[in-house]
């Protein structure tokens, strides 16, 4: 994928649906629960690995936010341990701040990765071309 061909990935909603129960056991947590987010696409490997390391170490958070709890499948964001009204009052800025992070890690990647292949291909070019010169100086009809 080109970076020309990457459009930002962005949080789009809570899946209601699939928000789980807590357990409500009377253990310590207990009343937490696992609340998914729709991307507006499916997340690259690479994005997904950035947006849980920018929701580890946000570079702004509250004093609820949990690092370790997000992980990313497809075209969903788990946010594992913790409430809607969490997720509301406190982890939704720290959730679009991921989500930017991922964006803007993942841009720089694909630009790293295009600049190493033009690199690459520069490398391949100019092989062939000193092949090809040398090549033609050679002769066996002596």
């Amino acid at each position: 994928m080109s970076v020309r061909d990457f459009e930002d990935i962005k949080l789009v909603d809570v899946i209601a649906a699939q928000v789980t129960r807590p357990p409500n056991d009377g253990t310590e947590g207990s009343g937490l629960y696992s609340v998914p987010i729709r991307l507006s696409a499916a997340a690259p490997s690479a994005w997904a690995r950035y947006f849980v390391e920018a929701w580890d170490h946000p570079s702004r958070f509250s004093t609820m936010h949990r690092p370790g709890i997000a992980r990313v499948s497809g075209h969903i964001v788990t946010l594992a341990g913790t409430t809607l009204e969490e997720v509301d009052k406190y982890h939704r800025d720290t959730l679009k701040l991921a989500a930017d992070e991922a964006n803007r890690q993942y841009r720089e990647m694909l630009e790293r990765d295009a600049a190493q292949e033009a690199r690459e291909q520069e490398i391949a070019d100019q092989h062939r071309a000193h092949v090809d010169e040398v090549a033609k100086r050679i002769s066996f009809d002596e």
